[in-house]
């Protein structure tokens, strides 16, 4: 059983504002937390982050790293200035916010270091968006299939793919709508309660 994404409509808490970059053009996203410290520094958002810088420097195209601050991209890489397209928008956004941040999103770079369910990850599935992750997905989720709901990749080849990917505008959009098709088929609200249905007649 799978904690669906959703939110209470009306009910939407009052974030961050929303950077001009959002609503002006498309890019690439990704979500990564450097204020945080330890094991997942070092081993998920740090890589993750530099996959962010490689592919705004490889592709030209404008890319998006939320859930880190200017501050802690200073911290995390204190001899390394960011890119002028890639766009460091903070953290904090409302449910309103979060959903503007993926409507425009060509892809979403989602790489996954432990067998815990990412939020991030599902609510890219929601959002219906391309999601280019990693090898261990396979274990965690082995219902999706590589080519259709996701792509999977490998840290090191990671940039790579993802640039032929964007390339891709069939894949793409047969990612797109595998997205949205295995959240609702694996992780919706009402295919968990059918999975407790099932679970209480037992």
């Amino acid at each position: 059983i799978y904690p669906p994404y959703g939110f209470i409509q009306g009910e939407d808490r009052v974030g961050q504002e929303i950077p001009e970059i959002i609503d002006r053009s498309s890019y690439i996203l990704g979500f990564t937390i450097l204020s945080k410290k330890g094991a997942y520094l070092k081993f998920e958002a740090r890589p993750h982050a530099i996959i962010l810088y490689l592919l705004a420097k490889r592709t030209k195209l404008d890319v998006v790293l939320a859930g880190s601050s200017y501050d802690d991209w200073r911290r995390v890489f204190p001899g390394l200035k960011p890119l002028k397209n890639l766009h460091i928008i903070g953290k904090g956004f409302s449910d309103d916010g979060i959903a503007k941040i993926y409507r425009n999103a060509l892809l979403v770079i989602s790489p996954i270091t432990n067998r815990n369910i990412s939020n991030r990850f599902l609510e890219a599935l929601f959002y219906g968006k391309p999601i280019v992750t990693s090898e261990i997905v396979k274990s965690i989720h082995p219902e999706l299939e590589h080519g259709r709901h996701i792509f999977i990749s490998t840290w090191d080849t990671i940039i790579e793919d993802s640039m032929k990917l964007l390339e891709d505008e069939d894949l793409l959009k047969t990612l797109q709508l595998g997205a949205k098709e295995a959240y609702n088929k694996f992780f919706s609200t009402k295919r968990n309660i059918e999975i407790v249905k099932r679970l209480i007649s037992e």
